[in-house]
């Protein structure tokens, strides 16, 4: 079976899209620990700035709230320097599914406190031992909250990095899955297209080659060299005399392809050598069989990749072409017959003789078997030849005695 290189690159194409999109997630996840280790960071300075803070003392109350003041500012800072860093920390947000934004606002809330607290209890305001027992009482339960706080995203944070281990881990098990399998497979196609390549491109060969790619296929018929197929290579299915089908692998060919997804239009067309049996009277064997030879060297000539070509009698050749449309299928038909005329063949006395073709095309449905279609043209065949031959009969040009 024939490999599509087409395929080959679509499926290359949608690997490197899938590798490259993990291989950003993996960078990105690979960032995010820079972003992790700078929020450990921003907590561990937040707790050092508030624990000084609390331990300013009311000794030295103006050196104490300059101090206050610089520390305050500083935590303030650090806060919203974290709260940066959580924003755009996006596999962050992904793995703590939605809890970011709440411990954020929580250690927000709980610095804003505390500064307040800190803020009353460095007053240098004349106060009562009660009141001032009151505010320090309020400022070490602010300062607890505070650091229970850091604490409990400190803590979270470890979880969150064991599941973007995890994440990691899984990443890069997947890439190197991709890696190893596109090695081997990637590679083993490659070579395939390595070797019809090869193939094209050398020219002292032999006239006959298999071609594992399709489109190697289809450019070795463009280019008027004859490929083998399994079908073909097989002498109980080839024609010994042209060596193109026989009407077995006429039928085997087309049971093989009929089972491709195309959206062409298909149709049948059988060719006879008018006035054949005259000719056979009159000249060789050896050169009824040159014309004959020749008919068949102009289906595969005009044969491309999804026809099927066969001599399916003595005097019947037949092509199932799959083109675009009608017009291009019944053009490469009027190819083939004006290529047989326009090749005047030598007899043994010297003479040119001009040889033609009559042609019966019908159109094949998917509702026709290959034999109903193959009858159908034999019919539009005799129009033609009853019609002067040299012609491409069609279904319009079929006689009521037809019908």
């Amino acid at each position: 079976m024939q490999i599509s290189i087409f395929k080959i690159f679509k499926h290359i194409k949608s690997l490197l899209l899938l590798m490259l999109s993990l291989t950003v997630l993996l960078s990105a996840a690979i960032l995010s620990e820079y972003s992790s280790f700078y929020k450990l960071e921003n907590l561990q300075k937040e707790k050092e700035l508030a624990t000084a803070i609390f331990s300013l003392g009311r000794n030295s109350i103006e050196l104490t709230n300059i101090q206050f003041q610089g520390n305050s500012n500083l935590l303030k800072i650090e806060a919203e320097a974290l709260s940066d860093l959580y924003e755009y920390d996006y596999i962050g947000r992904l793995v703590h599914n939605g809890n970011y934004q709440n411990d954020i606002h929580k250690l927000t809330d709980a610095i804003n406190r505390f500064r307040d607290a800190a803020e009353q209890w460095y007053t240098q305001e004349q106060l009562g031992e009660e009141a001032l027992q009151l505010r320090k009482e309020h400022l070490t339960q602010t300062y607890t909250l505070l650091i229970q706080q850091i604490n409990t995203i400190i803590s979270d944070n470890a979880a969150y990095e064991q599941k973007r281990f995890y994440l990691q881990e899984f990443i890069v098990f997947v890439l190197l899955v991709l890696i190893i399998l596109s090695f081997f497979l990637i590679n083993r196609r490659f070579a395939t297209i390595q070797s019809d390549i090869q193939k094209l491109y050398e020219h002292d060969r032999e006239d006959t080659t298999e071609f594992l790619s399709v489109e190697a296929d289809i450019i070795a018929r463009r280019l008027c060299r004859t490929t083998k197929t399994p079908t073909t290579s097989n002498p109980a299915f080839q024609d010994a005399l042209t060596g193109i089908n026989n009407y077995k692998g006429f039928i085997r060919e087309f049971g093989d392809k009929k089972s491709y997804k195309f959206n062409n239009y298909t149709a049948l067309c059988i060719f006879a050598v008018d006035k054949l049996n005259d000719m056979e009277l009159q000249y060789s064997q050896a050169f009824i069989e040159t014309i004959l030879k020749k008919v068949g060297f102009m289906l595969t000539l005009y044969r491309q990749h999804n026809d099927v070509i066969g001599r399916l009698d003595h005097n019947q050749f037949a092509i199932i072409l799959s083109r675009q449309d009608k017009s291009s299928a019944v053009n490469d038909c009027e190819l083939i017959r004006k290529s047989v005329q326009e090749s005047p063949f030598k007899t043994s006395d010297g003479q040119s003789l001009m040889v033609t073709l009559s042609g019966g095309f019908v159109e094949k449905l998917s509702s026709h078997t290959l034999d109903e279609i193959i009858t159908k043209a034999n019919k539009v065949l005799v129009v033609s030849i009853q019609h002067g031959g040299n012609r491409i009969a069609q279904l319009r040009d079929e006689h009521t005695s037809m019908k």
